[in-house]
């Protein structure tokens, strides 16, 4: 075992997303880390991605609100291009510009609700955290206020804590000393709500996220070899796409067929 058996993956930190990934599919962690990764876009995605940058935008300044939703359009359009420019055939091209149009509405409602808190200290503040391990954690918060630390999630779906939430939260708080929300804008198309919940047991869910990244460090440790590691995991993966929570993309699937020797159907 090296000092850091991270390196020979060019892994240089471990993030919530990356820790998120091995808890609930370890194996496309072990594929993703070897090099087979496909890239995640979907309209949901470019639209909580738009509301954002109009929410901090609304709270780091006093500009009036058009600018800050002129800001979000800026940001989708910016997202739209890169993803248009990629041929991206799979992404819904039609609902992303009907998601769109939702931004003014969205934005008018809830940035007021924001300004009600004060300015915050800082948004998008990058935090670099040592547990004991030869890598970092890292993460970027949302929102930073002097009593509290937010993450913004866009959803329409009745929004409710998740497991996810309380792991990412609590790395947050831990590195910043403040209790942790999550504020979940509601947007159907007759609603426009932000629900706010507190994120409690943060000293439990933080060590739940260093229990989880000392078990990903003893996994690569096992080997320098991606395929060798993969082999002593006694790990398989569900390549069938049938969970719709679990997808794995082309890429992924080739790198899953190489590094975990599973033979294709003829």
């Amino acid at each position: 075992m090296t000092n850091n058996p991270f390196e020979n993956f060019g892994v240089e930190f471990l993030s919530f997303s990356s820790i998120n990934k091995f808890r609930k599919d370890p194996c496309k962690w072990l594929v993703n880390i070897a090099g087979y990764k496909d890239p995640i876009y979907s309209p949901a995605i470019s639209f909580g991605i738009a509301v954002e940058k109009g929410i901090t935008v609304g709270c780091m300044t006093s500009a009036p609100i058009y600018e800050c939703v002129d800001h979000a359009i800026k940001e989708y359009d910016r997202i739209y291009d890169q993803i248009k420019t990629k041929g991206y055939e799979d992404y819904d091209y039609d609902k992303c510009k009907e998601k769109q149009l939702q931004l003014g509405p969205v934005l008018e409602k809830i940035i007021p609700l924001y300004r009600k808190f004060g300015k915050p200290v800082s948004a998008q503040e990058k935090i670099e955290l040592y547990i004991g391990l030869p890598i970092p954690l890292i993460g970027y918060i949302d929102i930073l206020y002097p009593d509290s630390v937010r993450d913004i999630k866009t959803t329409g779906i009745m929004p409710k804590v998740r497991t996810d939430y309380n792991l990412q939260m609590s790395l947050y708080s831990t590195a910043k000393g403040v209790p942790p929300f999550i504020d979940a804008v509601y947007v159907t198309k007759t609603k426009t709500e932000l629900h706010t919940f507190p994120i409690e047991n943060v000293d439990y869910h933080f060590g739940e996220l260093v229990r989880i990244s000392e078990i990903m460090m003893r996994l690569v440790s096992l080997s320098t070899d991606i395929r060798e590691i993969a082999h002593l995991s006694c790990l398989t993966p569900d390549l069938s796409n049938e969970d719709f929570s679990r997808q794995w993309g082309p890429l992924e699937k080739q790198g899953a067929y190489e590094i975990f020797d599973i033979k294709r159907l003829k």
